[in-house]
């Protein structure tokens, strides 16, 4: 009994605590006509860790504020525990995963659902934590990762926001939730040569919502909505993910890519047939899509990083068949609405083409950095543009301004890129980490 607690007093003396964070407020104005675009925003942040030999308790959280209700909101963004022994590594817990090999729009990480609040944020900013376990095995030059998600979780998207142009009016009712939720992830990565590779396959749910079915009325009743005598009910589709990526070096060059095919079908929905409503039809979709980014990288003898990223989607086989939930004959509907993915880069929603931009480096010892960013549409007209200043006249501390502009087509309200174009504004911050 000594000996065990003499273990677990040296244990507890050779623990590490560790935090890091962030304050960042800051104001964004439209440049139409400089009024302030009111959105939350993560104005603090905290990241703490506590260290026992080889385990670690992790969480990650953030305060959300909103400067038009003064409201404010506490999100534990991660909380989880991992446990690193010599042949790999396990968590569990409410987790941010990472998958993939390019910089921010990774068609085969869909792991966790997207905040389109934080839709321009780099990193894991844009993402939402999921319950969820996970492990990964070393052996040679392979590393194996199992995930393991108990519970669907989908993507936030804002709804009746004014000041946010791809906001939907209001939030739809779902009729249908997901009946099996259970979600798991297997990708294998290994390096060969001056290369790594990964393969990966996903099975799990869609995150945004999509038409299960339709409630019809024909022509001699008053119900009528923005679909005529079609009223959508929706539900989620059923998803498998098939993914590769890569990352090598060419000189000074750094090569990356990712690929993903989807396979989307209609879950099969659990309706009491003796409740079934006669005017009830379901739809039943068999969808096969794709989704790749190509990037390459060259850091300059200055070390200004240029990146350039090769964005692409595009929708193959198209199956959609209409059945009366009664009598299950089948029935001749057209299709209501254009096929929209349920996961994927959100970025793909863009453009079927875009290329992507970057740049950033720093000056005067550091204080000084300076980013740029443009996406052009490809496949139509439509341009994003940002760029940004920041300027640390202390250790820790940072002021930054940018500006962001969008460019659409005037004949195409539709495309994103046109919707976008009064969410063109500057933003004055201020950061300082501790």
């Amino acid at each position: 009994m000594k000996k065990i607690i003499l273990l677990l007093s040296f244990s507890l003396a050779s623990a590490q605590l560790n935090y890091t964070g962030e304050v960042n407020p800051f104001v964004m104005t439209r440049t139409s006509d400089q009024s302030q675009i009111n959105l939350p925003f993560r104005i603090m942040s905290l990241d703490l860790g506590y260290t026992v030999g080889s385990l670690d308790i992790k969480t990650v959280s953030a305060v959300e504020y909103r400067y038009d209700s003064s409201k404010s909101a506490y999100d534990l963004r991660e909380v989880y525990f991992a446990y690193y022994p010599e042949w790999g590594e396990v968590k569990f817990g409410k987790l941010i995963h990472v998958w993939g090999a390019v910089d921010g729009n990774n068609p085969t990480d869909n792991l966790n659902p997207y905040d389109y609040y934080y839709l321009f944020k780099q990193g894991v900013g844009q993402k939402i934590s999921t319950w969820s376990f996970t492990s990964k095995f070393y052996f040679g030059n392979y590393q194996m990762e199992g995930i393991f998600i108990p519970k669907h979780e989908v993507n936030r998207i804002p709804y009746g926001e004014k000041d946010y142009p791809l906001a939907l009016p209001i939030e739809p009712k779902i009729e249908y939730p997901v009946q099996d939720e259970i979600e798991i992830g297997i990708r294998i990565q290994t390096s060969i040569g001056e290369a790594d590779f990964g393969v990966s396959i996903f099975k799990g749910n869609d995150r945004t919502p999509s038409i299960s079915t339709i409630k019809w009325y024909p022509s001699d009743t008053d119900i009528l909505d923005s679909y005529g005598k079609i009223i959508p009910q929706l539900g989620y589709r059923a998803t498998t993910v098939w993914g590769l990526d890569f990352v090598t070096f060419i000189g000074d060059f750094t090569l990356r890519g990712e690929g993903a095919i989807f396979k989307t079908q209609s879950s099969i929905l659990k309706l009491n047939l003796f409740e079934v409503q006669t005017n009830l039809y379901e739809l039943h979709q068999d969808i096969v899509y794709s989704q790749f980014v190509l990037q390459g990288e060259y850091t300059t003898a200055s070390d200004i990083n240029l990146a350039a990223q090769l964005i692409g989607n595009k929708v193959g086989e198209e199956n959609y068949e209409w059945y009366h939930s009664s009598s299950r004959e089948l029935v001749n509907f057209p299709k209501l609405d254009k096929f929209r993915p349920g996961m994927g880069t959100p970025f793909a929603m863009f453009s079927e083409l875009a290329l992507n931009l970057s740049s950033s480096g720093v000056l005067m010892d550091d204080r000084l950095e300076l980013k740029g960013n443009a996406m052009i549409n490809l496949d139509k007209k439509g341009t994003m543009f940002s760029a940004s200043v920041g300027y640390s006249p202390w250790i820790n501390w940072k002021f930054e301004l940018g500006l962001v502009q969008f460019k659409g087509d005037k004949d195409d309200l539709e495309s994103a890129f046109t919707k976008m174009e009064d969410f063109s504004h500057t933003r004055l911050g201020l950061y300082y980490n501790y």
